[in-house]
């Protein structure tokens, strides 16, 4: 198309009228297509809910035709829809026809608005308009004086408002209006109806309401008596929350229309407030049936469903008719007796809707209508609970006329129930029989807990619901209580040790015994299954079930019925055995009682026959092992079965005749509380020791007669066989007197020796036969337990069992002392290094005596060992890198303790292996045992410094191959002659060692290491020391000083012993290696007890004379008996005594107490340095690390020794922390600040410390930091060490302190600073 074209469109378009816009609401009217399907659902819906409830009600014939009437208009309705939405889709044609069909009713509506208009003026204002009266006054006014000085009135009243009436002239219009209504309203009065309730005059107008129905407002517009009311406002008060949800059940529109109507009806009316009554109480009414129709119809239509049904609703009527409870009859319809009738009654006309119920009964609900919330579902919740309980009381009055006649309870809280207790008074909650009624069906259901779901229980409803005659439920109920007496004795012999046998089991046993009951309970006793017991139950119209019992035994294939008589004394202490007379099934002489259907009776039947079958295979089974008892007896006052044993003689062959004397009572009884148990008491007389450790507050003689208990527990539970049970309870009685035995032969030989002498340094804490518990050291507080065991598994034995323990010491135990802690703690006893070994030789000799003789004289050395001997780690990684052997591992632990035997104990410290060995008359003898050379050097000498004046003067006078000091001639002098000569213990206490091998044998052996002494100093070291517990203690513990000699003294041997070949292999490893900058060794002397090295002082190329030569003498000092160093230097320029001294005792302090061997060459090179003043500040900074008392937040010291990784070895090694180069000019070293205040939050002490790398270099006198010239200086400490560098280079004085110093004061720690 041409351009031409298109204009010529465009001036059509341009050219076209402007048609007006339709403004919302004033065009054709137009729906959603989606509400119009919505409605049209919504109409189906309604038409099939119509059909449902109505098509049950019509005929085969007629149903069909509804059907196809609901489909044919179902399908007419989508027809029409679907020829809508095709029509959508061509209706943009016809969009502008609005706007023009808007247009021409817009001119139409300027027509006739025009035309009414003119006919407004014509009939209204045009009538009025002639011509007015001249106005003669105005004229002569305008004549004479020339003026117009009047208005006419009608131009004021045009344009000057009139004034706004007053408050106070509105309320008295107000009050006169009231006062008309008052009026008005007292002489219509006597004709009002009692419904309503509110009659409020205010404002002019009065509201009268009538609850829960509706609220009107009237008013009047004058004060004659002809005046018309005017109606103001209705409100409906009728409301709905089950199905609206308190929404407004009317339209305003239909508001609007019944206003219209009714202010007519009121104009037109006499009584125009007795015509607003009647018509708002008749929609109110209509409003109330249709709401309540509608919440029935959903009631019915949901849980109700198939239970009620709506039989009537007739609007016009106003009648609503419900049936509740329906049955179904033969025709397959429901019908029910049981209806309400929801109507409203014209001739009340002052009455709201009526409720009437068929059949009529008393407290029946009524509709309340006063609130306006009206509920069918309440209705009909308190109707059916009314009529529950009327069908109850009903069913009541039936069962108490049944016997054996009991009384039927009314029980329930939320839904009424009968309970009927079918076993008399004595019922339990769960076998009462409960009726209720259901509220949906109205039909009766019935409950026993404990039986459950029974076809009786339904049998039982369905007799009830046809109200079937009294002897049909009679018999049911009988059946129910026969079944709810079986269930109960079910759950009685549950914890009983029996079990219930099926009837099919029995009928062998029972076949030929007709007369018996079928109703019946078969148990089985479980421990003895040849007996049995059987509970049979008869219904009775008296007692309503009779209950009898029968035993029955199958013995070595001997059938016999015994039956149980309640008069029996069915108890734990029978008169008579009625085992004896099995065959005797005549009553007792006894009045004969009758079972009662209380469990007790069973219980008490079951456990009386077990327990007398359980003593039963008892006595077989000690009459088996040679026991002899006495009759079976009745305890007297609380009763139970008791079994006195007289005499175990036959079974315990090892037990004395003193000790068989003592046992003077041994029962046996039978516990079934809570489990089977059987205790076993048992008496005896004159107990050899009593208990004296906790002294009596009350002056009272100790009992020598204990009595205790056994309680031995019944082997694999009550399935196990009793003859299992018999054999495991005689075998534990057995096993008891035979510990007992031997507890009291070793005991009874030590109390004579106890009481004689040890009671003065030991007590006894306890002895009950089981257990022997003795209390012995200075403070009483080391025990010893003694006790019998016996192991049963696949190695039996039976031996003494000892172990050793700690406890409070006996001041403290007897309240005597307020100290909680003694003098010396004591956390473990010594004793139990050589448990093992004294448990051997106690079961061996079987003798206390020996054995506490070597406890009390043993507890202190052991003692002052145990405590010397800490778990400490020796790190060796320094000396096996010195000696060029590599260990995974190198390390070892510093001292432990070596048992030998009972009187030999070794402590091994590093090479050091000394031997103590236990004498009587609290000595020790100690010697050097090392397997080669001897390596306690001066052994002697230290131990000198210990002992007491004789000792030094017995060890000064005897021989060292003479050992007759090491025995003692005799034991307690306390103990009676007798009593030592004939007890083993008479050698122990002559002397421990006289019968215990040693680790060294005796003197006068010819092979004895003691005599074969190669040197002289092996005689002094191999040969015993002897020494007293005292000096032992002094010796092994820390002393005021703060030190432990023995501490010291090994330590001195140990670092000794490896510095030399540690020196030794670091010169030859560095020996020509002039590359490196290590020390060269001048003079290296080694012996055992000495050191000595000497090195060339380390002097830089401008000296103008030789460097002094420094000798090391690291040697065991003979006075204190601990490492020295000596420090010798040879030469011009030495340094002063004072600094010679301070490296000195920060040897003895810092370097040797490392232990690490590679330190002391670091140290070498800290003293070797031959500049004047260098040694000078060294000694400073070590006197630094020793005693630093300056306020600085860090603390220096010489790091020695530091890991690192050399070349391509990923193993790291430990290098020298202080190392001087080949030219002797600079100095590395290893500076390390510590803070001098902890901070509690830091775990690790080595994560507050950092190393500093310093460069001391000798000839410019110049301190730096290790490291590039363009590293970051982030903490300031190169800049720091220039400035002290430059400071004393002009004062000709050494740097090095004072920039130790600083650093010390002004280092900031950095994380970037690199350790």
């Amino acid at each position: 198309m041409s351009r031409r074209g298109y204009e010529m469109e465009d001036d059509e378009e341009y050219m076209k009228p402007m048609l007006p816009t339709v403004p919302e609401k004033c065009g054709p009217p137009v729906i959603n297509l989606g509400l119009l399907i919505e409605f049209a659902v919504q109409q189906i819906l309604h038409e099939l809910t119509v059909l449902t409830e109505l098509l049950p009600k019509k005929l085969d014939a007629d149903r069909k035709i509804s059907i196809v009437q609901f489909a044919h208009a179902t399908r007419t309705i989508f027809i029409k829809l679907l020829a809508v939405v095709k029509w959508v889709k061509s209706s943009k044609k016809f969009e502008s026809c609005a706007s023009i069909c808007y247009f021409l009713d817009q001119q139409a509506q300027y027509f006739i608005e025009t035309a009414d208009r003119l006919a407004q003026l014509s009939r209204e204002e045009l009538v009025h308009a002639r011509l007015p009266a001249f106005q003669v006054p105005a004229a002569v006014d305008v004549l004479t004086l020339g003026a117009y000085p009047r208005l006419p009135l009608c131009i004021k009243n045009r344009f000057i408002p009139e004034g706004a009436i007053t408050a106070r002239e509105q309320a008295c219009v107000l009050l006169r209006l009231n006062q008309v209504i008052q009026s008005r309203l007292s002489l219509a009065a006597a004709k009002f109806s009692p419904r309503i309730r509110n009659i409020i005059i205010k404002n002019g107008m009065v509201n009268m309401t009538v609850p829960g129905e509706f609220e009107v407002s009237l008013t009047l517009l004058g004060e004659r008596a002809n005046t018309k009311w005017t109606l103001l406002d209705i409100r409906i008060l009728v409301e709905d929350y089950e199905i609206g949800f308190g929404t407004r059940l009317v339209h305003p529109l239909q508001v609007n229309t019944v206003h219209n109507v009714l202010q007519l009806r009121m104009d037109n009316s006499n009584e125009p407030l007795s015509e607003v009554y009647s018509v708002l109480h008749s929609f109110a009414q209509s409003l109330q049936l249709d709401v309540l129709c509608c919440q029935a119809s959903r009631v019915i239509n949901g849980q109700m469903r198939q239970y009620a049904l709506i039989e009537r609703y007739d609007h016009k009527e106003g009648v609503l008719i419900i049936a509740y409870w329906l049955k179904r009859t033969q025709h397959n319809r429901y019908t029910s007796q049981y209806r309400m009738k929801i109507f409203s009654d014209p001739e009340k006309e002052h009455s709201g809707l009526q409720v009437r119920h068929y059949p009529v009964g008393k407290c029946l609900p009524q509709i309340d209508d006063r609130t306006g919330r009206l509920s069918v579902s309440r209705l009909l919740s308190e109707t059916v609970s009314v009529r529950c309980r009327e069908r109850l009381l009903r069913v009541r009055e039936r069962l108490e006329c049944i016997k054996p006649r009991v009384r039927v309870y009314l029980t329930g809280k939320a839904a009424p129930t009968l309970t009927y207790p079918l076993l008399g008074a004595d019922s339990h909650d769960d076998e009462m029989l409960v009726l209720c009624v259901n509220a949906f069906s109205g039909n009766i259901l019935t409950l026993v807990r404990s039986l459950g779901s029974r076809q009786e229980l339904r049998d039982l409803e369905q007799l009830l619901n046809d109200c079937a005659p009294l002897p049909a439920i009679s018999k049911l109920l009988s059946r129910l209580r026969i079944l709810v007496m079986v269930e109960r004795y079910r759950k009685a012999v549950a914890p009983l040790p029996v079990r219930i046998v099926a009837e099919s089991l029995m009928k062998v046993h029972l076949s030929n015994m007709q007369s018996m009951p079928p109703d019946r309970i078969c148990l089985q006793f479980i421990r003895e299954d040849s007996y049995f017991l059987i509970v049979c139950f008869v219904p009775c119209e008296v007692r309503g079930v009779e209950i009898d019992i029968y035993l029955l035994s199958n013995v070595e294939g001997k059938m016999n019925l015994v039956r149980m008589h309640p008069s029996q004394t069915l108890t734990s202490a029978p008169t008579s055995n009625f085992y004896a007379n099995h065959g005797d099934d005549s009553p007792p002489p006894a009045k004969r009682s009758r079972w009662l259907g209380n469990t007790k009776q069973l219980t008490s039947s079951v456990a009386t026959i077990d327990d007398r079958l359980s003593f039963m295979r008892i006595c077989e089974e000690l009459d088996r092992r040679g026991v002899k008892y006495r009759p079976l007896v009745a305890e007297p006052t609380v009763g139970g079965l008791m079994l006195q044993i007289t005499d175990f003689s036959s079974a315990v062959s090892t037990a004395s005749s003193s000790f068989l004397a003592s046992v003077v009572r041994c029962v046996l009884r039978l516990d079934t509380r809570t489990r089977v148990i059987w205790p076993f008491e048992h008496t005896v007389v004159d107990v050899p020791l009593v208990a004296d450790f906790y002294h009596s507050r009350y002056a009272h003689k100790p009992l020598r007669t204990k009595t205790s208990v056994l309680e031995i527990h019944s082997s694999g539970g009550v399935s196990v066989t009793s003859t299992n049970t018999a054999d495991s309870v005689s075998q534990n009685m057995i096993d008891r007197m035979i510990a007992f035995s031997h507890m009291h032969d070793v005991v009874k030989n030590f109390a004579v020796a106890y009481y004689a002498h040890y009671h003065k340094l030991c007590c006894i804490t306890a002895f009950t036969y089981h257990k022997l518990v003795i209390a012995y050291g200075a403070q009483r507080d080391q025990l010893m337990f003694v006790s019998w065991r016996m192991m049963k598994n696949a190695n039996p034995k039976q031996y003494f069992y000892l172990t050793f323990g700690i406890g409070p010491n006996r001041a403290i135990a007897n309240a005597k002392t307020l100290s909680i802690e003694p003098e010396r703690p004591t956390q473990w006893n010594p004793h139990m290094l050589l448990k093992d070994r004294l448990q051997e030789n106690l079961n061996r000799r079987r003798s206390l005596t020996e054995l506490m003789q070597y406890l009390i004289e043993t507890v202190a050395p052991l003692s002052s060992l145990h405590a010397f001997t800490k778990i400490k780690l020796q790190s060796l990684r320094a000396y096996s890198q010195m000696l060029c052997a590599d260990s995974s591992l190198p390390v070892s632990l510093q001292a432990s303790l070596l048992v030998v035997d009972e009187l030999t104990i070794r402590l091994v410290y590093g090479p050091i292996e000394l031997e103590f060995l236990l004498l009587s008359g609290s000595r020790v003898a100690v010697r050097d045992c090392a397997r080669s050379t001897p390596t306690a050097y001066r052994l002697h000498t230290f131990c000198s410094r210990f002992v007491t004046h004789e000792l030094r003067i017995a060890h000064e006078e005897r021989s060292p191959g003479n050992l007759s000091w090491m025995r003692s001639p005799s034991g307690p002098s306390s103990l009676p002659p007798h009593q030592m000569g004939r007890s083993p213990a008479s050698r122990i206490v002559a002397s421990p060692m006289s019968h215990m091998s040693l680790s060294v044998p005796p003197a006068e052996s010819e092979a004895s290491p003691l005599r074969c002494i190669p040197s002289e100093h092996s005689s002094h070291s191999r040969a015993p020391i002897l020494i007293d517990h005292n000096a032992l203690q002094r010796m092994t513990s820390i002393n005021e000083c703060g030190v432990c000699p023995l501490e010291e003294y090994l330590f001195a041997l140990s670092y000794l012993s490896r510095l030399g070949p540690a020196l030794e292999g670091y010169r030859r490893e560095h020996r020509g290696s002039g590359a490196h900058p290590v020390v060269q060794f001048r003079h290296l002397s080694v012996t055992p007890e000495s050191i000595r090295v000497s090195v060339i002082g380390a002097a830089p190329p401008n000296m103008k004379h030789d460097p002094f030569i420094v000798t090391f003498h690291i040697h065991l000092d003979e006075e204190t008996m601990t490492l020295k160093l000596k420090l010798d230097f040879e030469g011009e320029e030495i340094p002063p005594m004072m600094d010679i001294r301070i490296a000195e005792r920060y040897f003895e302090r810092c370097v040797a107490r490392l232990g690490n061997e590679l330190a002391l060459v670091s140290f070498i090179n800290a003293c070797r340095l031959a500049v004047p003043g260098a040694f000078s500040a060294m000694a400073k900074i070590m006197n630094a690390q020793m005693e630093w008392t300056e306020d600085s937040p860090w603390r220096p010291s010489l790091q020695l020794t530091v890991w690192s990784h050399e070349g391509s070895n990923p193993r790291a090694r430990l290098s020298l922390g202080i190392v001087i180069d080949q030219t002797n000019v600079s100095v590395l070293i290893l500076l390390c600040l510590r803070a001098t205040r902890h901070d509690p939050n830091e775990r690790n002490a080595d994560a507050s410390k950092h190393l500093i790398q310093l460069i001391y270099n000798t000839q410019t006198n110049s301190v730096m930091r290790r490291g590039g010239a363009g590293e970051e200086d982030a903490s300031g400490i190169n800049q720091l060490l220039g400035t002290i560098s430059e400071k004393y280079a002009r004062l000709n004085e050494r740097s090095l302190w004072p920039a130790v110093h600083a650093l010390a004061h002004n280092f900031m720690h950095s994380r970037t600073v690199p350790a």
